[in-house]
């Protein structure tokens, strides 16, 4: 019998079992699954979020804030945070092979919400600039480890409709970033709030508290720690064949 605190392995189905993929899951399963998916939503949140309020950042922090350098720096930020994003899904892609998935997973969350954060306090172009391409870091390292961890952990026939609720759930980011920046570019229009922009960031540090989860409950795939138990048996057969 599995409780919350067990961690399943991904098993080939019984070809028997005709229930329904949901109906395979253990709470355990839909607790990655909905762990995975809080990360991806507050990732794709997080770009939203930047792409919103690129515009009025580049205003404040640009000496010359014409509509051409708004638009040429702005181009600028987004390339940059981009770079960061490949970079983060190359880089902890493969840390989450060699030190486990829900390490890394919980590192890149606080990567990611760390420097969304820092971005609310910026002062020019390039310290904004900087903070972007770390937050591309995080958000990338995330969304490599999440897939990897839910492939992982899900049974056979539940994996595919898993990574396809996955993937659907980031319009629920999208849609979340939307509705903050049309509340408080409200907010700001009315004199109630300052610029919109550093708060929309300064929310942006929420997935944080997802890390809280990760660290409490969060266990490495079973199979990724026996593919990584067999890795040092086999390297410590080769020493022994020295």
């Amino acid at each position: 019998m599995h409780t919350f605190d067990e961690a399943s392995p991904a098993t080939p189905d019984d070809p028997s079992d005709n229930r329904p993929w949901y109906q395979l899951l253990t709470k355990y399963h839909w607790f990655v699954l909905i762990v995975a998916a809080l990360g991806w939503l507050f990732d794709t949140m997080d770009q939203q979020l930047f792409n919103l309020a690129r515009v009025p950042a580049m205003k404040a922090l640009l000496a010359d804030p014409s509509a051409a350098n708004v638009a040429e720096w702005g181009g600028y930020a987004t390339s940059i945070f981009l770079i960061g994003w490949a970079t983060g899904g190359l880089a902890f892609g493969v840390l989450g092979d060699r030190i486990g998935r829900a390490k890394v997973m919980l590192f890149t969350i606080l990567i990611y919400s760390f420097f969304t954060g820092l971005s609310a306090f910026s002062y020019s172009f390039w310290d904004f600039a900087a903070y972007r391409f770390l937050t591309g870091l995080g958000v990338g390292g995330e969304f490599a480890v999440g897939v990897a961890l839910v492939a992982e952990v899900m049974p056979a026939r539940a994996r595919p409709f898993a990574l396809g609720l996955l993937q659907a759930l980031s319009a629920v980011g999208n849609i979340t970033a939307a509705l903050l920046s049309i509340g408080l570019g409200y907010l700001e229009e009315s004199g109630a709030i300052g610029s919109a922009w550093r708060i929309m960031f300064i929310i942006g540090t929420l997935p944080a508290l997802l890390a809280i989860l990760i660290r409490r409950r969060l266990k490495e795939p079973e199979r990724w720690q026996a593919v990584k138990e067999g890795g040092v048996k086999k390297q410590l057969g080769s020493y022994a064949e020295l």
